[in-house]
């Protein structure tokens, strides 16, 4: 069905689609075909479910293992006297003054040992973890609080998980169409004569004049591919693509190069991922400690009498005069809370508060709304980070293909011979006479390069430059350089982003 797209391959697919030889594609012939392809999709999905799942173990086991680590140490800091047990003078202490505790405590899971952070419940929470009415809280105490904070940040992780898994199956299969449809224009661009195959001449003249299968090939992901740019590489690159021997690439060939490209480029997009995920949780557990430690401020600030709960006169009097108490829930993400700075939404959202009609709304109805408002704005969060990260994706893969291209074309401006390497000569004249080397060098983000702009530096550059010794800086070398040069500057990008 793919080759319906590509002339040169027009009538061999429809002969292999015309299955009874009648000349046209009948609905069940072409019904076999998508029988087939869907077969083909559902395998591909399969092997990414089983992918996702072992990735999904190991993000388990990971994270269970420092949850773990990291309460055993919240202990030991609250253990002052190293007692084994936890009295409530050292819980008090611990939940004021240690901002490891506090970090911990305030992500940990469990709705009791967070109330431990908050004056009004401190001793409600006392009473439920103590199960044995000792007084303190023992080390299986603790441990069993531990165990329903993790079932608990685990199935938050799952459920963050399964967001990102959605929205990254979306963004690849997007990816995959768009870099399927661009290396099947390129074939077309360099298959000059319609064959179906791609000669040598073929290749050199698409890699020396055809800017977009110049930019397409020096960062489509397989190494093969790339080196067709590569004058010193041609030859050995063909023979690795060429596995029939026919001197040759065609179709199948090119496209099993591209598979793998593919493959490359989804498995780097994975890992980048990887690397989000983790500074997500981060974000999320930093959002999530500020939240709740303004939200408890909140309640305190509301609470006058500090009787523990909030009368209709003390909610009333904070929404109209208190910049705090307006500004944190102006944006707390739960409806019925914002209601309360609308006069006429006021009476209604004290009733949806006040969920057992006593008249107030004590700090468990609070903690509920609240819960709820954090859901929200973690879920808003998520959409931003997620739309943030489309957005860098899309202009980082832009940036790296211009400047990979940008750095390909200053590498063939120095080497004046074409020899595949530059010599001291030919680098000492370029970056003295040619305005394009020059401002690439200058800003292209890896000092050794920037450094051949500067004639005190430029034999200590060349030498950090020519691994294997050889007196000159072969492709691979100033690949090694460029990769570099790219990493920084995607760096810098990302940094400025943050």
């Amino acid at each position: 069905l793919q080759y319906l797209l590509v002339p040169a391959r027009l009538e061999a697919a429809l002969a292999e689609l015309d299955t009874d030889r009648s000349g046209e594609v009948d609905l069940p012939e072409w019904e076999a075909a998508i029988e087939s392809a869907l077969k083909n999709k559902l395998e591909a999905k399969k092997k990414a479910r089983e992918a996702a799942a072992a990735a999904a173990q190991r993000e388990i086991a990971e994270f269970t293992a420092h949850f773990m680590e990291a309460a055993q140490r919240c202990f030991e800091l609250i253990d002052k006297d190293g007692g084994g047990s936890l009295s409530i003078d050292e819980i008090v202490d611990a939940v004021k003054n240690n901002a490891e505790v506090i970090k911990f405590i305030s992500n940990c899971g469990d709705d009791n040992l967070m109330f431990l952070l908050h004056p009004p419940r401190l001793k409600k929470a006392l009473h439920f973890l103590d199960t044995d009415q000792s007084g303190e809280i023992d080390k299986e105490e603790w441990d069993e609080a531990i165990s329903r904070g993790l079932a608990k940040r685990l199935e938050q992780l799952a459920a963050e998980r399964e967001r990102r898994e959605r929205a990254a199956a979306a963004a690849d299969e997007e990816f995959s169409a768009g870099f399927l449809n661009a290396a099947r224009d390129v074939f077309i661009m360099m298959d000059k004569d319609d064959s179906g195959t791609l000669t040598k001449e073929e290749i050199l003249h698409a890699v020396k004049n055809e800017d977009e299968v110049q930019k397409f090939l020096i960062s489509c992901g397989n190494q093969n591919l790339s080196d067709l740019m590569v004058p010193s590489k041609l030859e050995k690159t063909l023979a690795e693509l060429d596995t029939d021997k026919s001197g040759e690439v065609d179709l199948p060939e090119w496209e099993a190069a591209i598979a793998q490209a593919l493959a490359n480029k989804l498995e780097q997009r994975a890992k980048d991922r990887a690397e989000a995920a983790a500074k997500a949780r981060a974000e999320n557990e930093a959002f999530t400690k500020e939240f709740l430690n303004k939200a408890r401020e909140v309640f305190e600030l509301i609470d006058k009498d500090d009787s523990g709960s909030l009368a209709i006169d003390e909610i009333t009097t904070a929404v109209k005069s208190d910049k705090v108490v307006k500004d944190f829930l102006k944006t707390c993400g739960d409806e019925t809370l914002m209601f309360l700075l609308q006069p006429k939404r006021l009476d209604h959202a004290l009733r949806e508060l006040d969920t057992d009609g006593s008249g107030e709304v004590d700090i468990d109805e609070w903690e509920e709304a609240i819960r709820r408002g954090l859901s929200k704005r973690l879920e808003q969060l998520a959409d931003e980070r997620e739309r943030r990260e489309r957005a860098a994706a899309a202009e980082d893969e832009a940036f790296s293909a211009e400047f990979l291209f940008a750095a390909r074309k200053v590498f063939m401006m120095i080497d004046e011979d074409d020899s595949g390497t530059l010599t001291k000569d030919e680098i000492t004249t370029a970056v003295k006479a040619n305005k394009e080397v020059i401002d690439f060098l200058v800003n292209c983000g890896n000092p050794n390069l920037q450094y051949l702009l500067v004639p005190a530096r430029l034999e200590s550059a060349l030498v950090q430059m020519d691994t294997d010794r050889d007196g000159h800086i072969d492709e691979g070398e100033w690949e090694e350089a460029i990769e570099v040069a790219l990493s920084n500057k995607l760096a810098d990008r990302a940094a400025k982003r943050e």
